[in-house]
């Protein structure tokens, strides 16, 4: 089996895991009342964001790679590279978002925070999904962006232009000003918002365990409740540094490769780096799915109860019997 074919088989394996275990995140959250809170929605609105990256680009890739030649013609070849951008963006919004969500709870206003979906925060949440469609359209309508597909590398993707005397790439201005917006900005943000929920709970942790010590029985028993509620805080931040970490390390070898192949002369990226790495970004979609069936204990057992309400609706069609949910 040729390179091109093992790289399909991986996008394939992709899809085959992601769509259902991103569904398996989505669904549960919209079935459990417990989990109609801001920090969960946030989490199965960045599912859903995962699982339409799977359908509407990964999918079209697989069959592609395989045959190592674009089979959708010229607007899906013009549109797959505009999608992998705003999925691109809307998953780096859900992470600053998760992020913010998670620093009101823990650090901004920890006694009054409760999570409850209002309109505002509905709207923040729409704003998430409209706000990447913005930088695409701009650089379309005012002649930034061209897209084609690359034969050597077996995708479509930007067209970058090219000065044919000197042979150089044209460095616009939104080339160098992109980078700087939608990966140092915001994971800067993202840093600052998670080291400073860690710290935070951690220290509030010290703080109630150094009191311990004179207190009564009552009065031990009311601080170990606040040690649990600040351990939970605390794991709450180290899980969501675990996703954003994951997407680094599937996003930035991409970013790498990408780079270097626009901007540095007389740099040759072989077919296999950039077919790699490029498969390593799309790992991110099903990492999310893996990472809460570790980390989450609540959702194993939403989808455990998903499961048997199944089985019991089954078992009662199979009997005659009406179905009714729980």
């Amino acid at each position: 089996m040729a390179f091109p074919q093992v790289i399909a088989a991986f996008h394939a394996i992709y899809d085959v895991i992601g769509l259902p275990g991103n569904l398996l995140v989505i669904v549960p959250i919209i079935l459990e009342s417990r989990f109609h809170v801001m920090r969960y929605i946030l989490l199965a609105s960045l599912a859903l964001s995962d699982f339409l990256l799977l359908v509407l680009v990964n999918s079209f890739r697989i069959k592609s790679i395989a045959q190592e030649h674009w089979l959708y013609g010229q607007t899906m070849c013009y549109l797959s590279p505009l999608v992998v951008r705003y999925f691109y963006l809307n998953t780096v919004l859900h992470l600053v978002a998760v992020s913010y969500d998670r620093y009101v709870k823990i650090v901004k206003s920890p006694l009054t925070y409760d999570g409850t979906i209002t309109k505002t925060r509905v709207a923040f949440i729409a704003l998430i999904w409209i706000i990447p469609v913005i930088p695409n359209s701009i650089g379309l309508f005012q002649g930034w962006e061209k897209y084609d597909y690359n034969p050597e590398l077996i995708i479509c993707e930007q067209g970058w232009a090219l000065d044919l005397q000197s042979g150089t790439i044209s460095k616009n201005r939104m080339s160098i000003f992109r980078p700087i917006t939608t990966i140092v900005v915001p994971f800067l943000v993202i840093l600052f918002l998670n080291v400073s929920m860690y710290k935070t709970a951690s220290r509030h942790i010290n703080a109630i365990e150094v009191q311990v010590g004179g207190l009564v029985d009552t009065e031990i028993a009311q601080q170990q409740e606040s040690v649990l509620r600040r351990l939970t805080d605390r794991k709450a931040a180290v899980d969501v540094t675990i996703i954003i970490a994951a997407f680094l390390v599937c996003f930035l070898p991409f970013w790498v490769t990408v780079t270097f192949r626009q901007f540095v002369q007389g740099v040759d990226v072989p077919l296999e780096a950039d077919l790699s790495t490029t498969c390593i970004f799309f790992l991110s979609a099903i990492c999310n799915p893996i990472i809460y069936s570790i980390r989450k204990r609540e959702f194993r057992n939403a989808v455990k109860k998903m499961f048997r309400r199944i089985r019991i609706c089954q078992d009662s069609i199979d009997n005659n019997i009406v179905c009714l949910s729980a």
